[in-house]
This record gives C-alpha cells, structure tokens and sequence, in this order.
C-alpha cells in the first residue's frame, strides 16, 4: 500500500463535515485532543437511496453455517459498514485507540430536542450538524440515516439493565481507518453534547479527517447484493444455490 493524502480538514468542536470518497480511498478520522466522539454516517454516492445501516453493519457478518444467531455489540478492526441493501459502504481498516472496537452502533444521534428536553438549550446536535454539512450535495436533513457513534463508549450493563454512556477511552491522536469498497458520500458530526452525559467527558474537542489515495490499488467491480453475497460464500467455500432473485 503507497498512500497519497489528498485532504486534511480539521473540523472545529461541535462542527461537521461531508465529502465525497472514491473508491480504494481511505477516510482516516483522528481524535486530536482525546475523548471525542464522532457521529460517521455514509451513502452510495451514486444511488443515495442506498445508505448505512447501522443494525446490519452489527449483525451481518459471516459466522460459520449453523451457528447460533448473535447480533454483535459493535464493529471493529476488518469489520465492514454495511448498507441498507446488505453490502459493504466501508471497510474499517485500522483502529489505534488501546482497546479496538469501542464505538457504538444502537443509539440515535443527539439532535436539538434532546438537547432541549434534557439540556435545556436550543443548540444544534449531530442530526443537524450533519444536515448541514450535506446540503450542499442536495442531501436532506431527513435522509440521515442511524450513526456509527465513532469512539462513543456505550458498554451494556447487566446490573442495570441497559446501555450507558461512558466517557471515551481515546487518547489524544487516536484514529480509525475506513476504505471505501464504492464511490460514498461521508458526513459527519464533531458531538456536541458536553451537558447530559459523559459522551464526550463534558468537553468537546477538534478533530482531523485525512483522505489517502492508495496509488497501488486496482479498481474492482461494484456488485449489487445478491451477487456480491453468492461471491463471498463462494470464496469461503460455502457455496449456496441461488432460488428467487
């Protein structure tokens, strides 16, 4: 791998950003002062009808035929951003935080009403932040799908039944790698929220994205779902007949 950085933004506490990402391209968010929480959302750039799913981002991967179904907490190091068809916007290639994994993938951005409900504020949260961050590439504020909570520490807690929000365990310069598998518009929003919860141990901070062009890598096809699924089983040795579709 020959890496290429054609862009270095660092996006200011409580602000967003959106760009768009080539294929084979790598996104490299770093945490610059430790303990940030970023709020990472992603479309197919050429159909935006198509975007992340968070819930099948945790709970399709390729566990062994017959095992027990078991939705996973999180997502790390080799994992994938699925879509909402069920193929791969993303691939998440390195994470250097001292515990992989620690982000969350279950909970709805923050947004002014819980900032105002909880926070007794009326100041933009992630929804809005992002919202405006892709208007200019005629995405609507409606259109944000569910986030991947980007070093948010969401542990679930038996004792209390639930999922509670720690603080980050991010050390300044801290960050996590994705490729894009396809042409993806990627936003994303620097949390705001320093009021209610330890989501961002009460003082949100700047953080940097980094795109690389990897100037070794081949471009490859981008299958629709169906057939990209038939190809991965095969490649794993799994092959199944195709009925329906």
């Amino acid at each position: 791998m020959s890496l290429n950085k054609i862009e270095e933004q660092v996006v200011g506490a409580k602000e967003g950003y959106a760009g768009i990402v080539k294929q084979g391209q790598i996104v490299r968010l770093t945490d610059l002062e430790g303990k940030q929480v970023i709020d990472f959302v992603v479309w197919n750039n050429d159909d935006r009808r198509e975007k992340l799913s968070a819930s099948y981002s945790r709970s399709r991967y390729f566990a062994p035929q017959g095992s027990e179904y078991l939705p996973r907490n999180t997502i790390g190091e080799g994992d994938w951003l699925m879509s909402t068809s069920c193929r791969p916007l993303m691939t998440i290639l390195k994470e250097t935080a001292e515990r992989k994994g620690v982000h969350d993938l279950h909970h709805r951005m923050c947004n002014r009403f819980m900032m105002n409900v909880l926070g007794g504020v009326d100041v933009d949260g992630c929804h809005e932040i992002i919202g405006k961050a892709i208007a200019p590439f005629g995405v609507d504020y409606t259109e944000v799908p569910d986030p991947m909570n980007v070093f948010m520490n969401y542990p679930y807690d038996r004792d209390r039944d639930g999922f509670f929000i720690n603080e980050p365990i991010t050390k300044a310069g801290d960050y996590i790698e994705f490729r894009a598998e396809m042409d993806v518009l990627v936003a994303f929003a620097n949390c705001p929220e320093d009021i209610t919860t330890a989501c961002n141990a009460g003082n949100c901070t700047s953080v940097k994205i980094e795109i690389f062009e990897d100037t070794e890598a081949e471009p490859f096809p981008v299958l629709d779902h169906y057939t990209w699924l038939h190809q991965q089983l095969r490649e794993r040795g799994r092959p199944v007949e195709k009925t329906g579709l």
